[in-house]
């Protein structure tokens, strides 16, 4: 049995549709830990950056969330959320997973924390995202070649990951919303590890 440590006002909540996706809701025991728990000692002998979402699976404690959503789906890769290590396509998903954990939710972060766009502009450099509109260009152009996801008919975990960062970016007005990004939304609506997810919602709202 896994143990899913994790927070309803997290960013873990993207989890929620991808274990639906695998089926090991049976697999998996999900413990809800308060925030001023997560830097008390019990829990920082696990994870000892205090954070979550944190998987452990048999004694394997992973820690972040792209490092979640690659270990999940190739555990369980018969599910198909995951290209195999030699499918061409391989790169591509990871590319997308990372995207959203690195530079994308940086920009969201800096924007959330209303850091002055001049401070961006001089420190961009240093800044994983580089610049405000890479970040709006490398959406955009990816998304628009979804066919109808992002690495074709085959829906992965990628799938999950952008289309959670694309809502709550969009709902809390750090993303336009791009007339590229409807058609795709509109696709994962369709997917029924979706349905009655309280962060998709916002967008069927």
């Amino acid at each position: 049995m896994m143990t899913l440590y994790n927070n309803p006002q997290s960013r873990g909540l993207t989890l929620l549709p991808l274990i639906k996706e695998l089926e090991i809701e049976d697999q998996l025991e999900q413990i809800e830990i308060p925030y001023p728990e997560m830097h008390q000692p019990a829990y920082e002998q696990i994870n000892p950056m205090g954070k979550v979402p944190c998987l452990v699976d048999d004694g394997i404690v992973i820690s972040e969330m792209a490092a979640i959503y690659v270990y999940l789906t190739d555990k369980y890769r018969e599910k198909g959320l995951a290209p195999a290590l030699d499918d061409p396509k391989r790169g591509a998903y990871l590319k997308w997973i990372f995207f959203c954990h690195g530079p994308l939710t940086e920009y969201i972060d800096i924007k959330n924390l209303k850091v002055p766009q001049a401070d961006i502009e001089q420190n961009r450099r240093s800044l994983s995202f580089g610049h405000e509109a890479s970040v709006f260009s490398f959406l955009k152009q990816g998304i628009q070649k979804a066919n109808p996801y992002l690495l074709g008919e085959q829906c992965s975990a990628a799938d999950l990951y952008v289309a959670y960062c694309l809502i709550f970016a969009i709902s809390s007005k750090i993303l336009p919303p791009f007339e590229e990004f409807p058609p795709f939304l509109q696709q994962m609506a369709r997917r029924d590890s979706l349905k009655d997810i309280p962060w998709f919602q916002q967008y069927r709202t």
